[in-house]
């Protein structure tokens, strides 16, 4: 799957309401870089809470980390503008 062709925050809802669970996972190396494009493509800032849950929980599927590690990412990205 192309994580690129989920555009609004409706189609990650849909993805993450089917059933079916995630065999494959981001490498390692590609987390951060991950992170920082769902951020941006999407507008994180500007969406409401329940939307930035989506989005939280999306990344946390896509990338295999927690949410409190996912939750410190995303604050990194709010202060720094990227995620190191």
């Amino acid at each position: 799957m192309d994580e690129a062709k989920l555009q609004t925050v409706a189609q990650v809802k849909a993805f993450l309401d089917e059933r079916t669970e995630v065999t494959f996972r981001v490498a390692k190396e590609g987390r951060y870089g991950l992170i920082e494009r769902v951020l941006k493509r999407h507008g994180y800032a500007r969406h409401e809470r329940t939307d930035k849950g989506v989005l939280r929980r999306y990344l946390e599927r896509m990338t295999g980390l927690s949410r409190q590690q996912v939750t410190r990412l995303v604050r990194q990205y709010y202060k720094a503008g990227k995620v190191s």
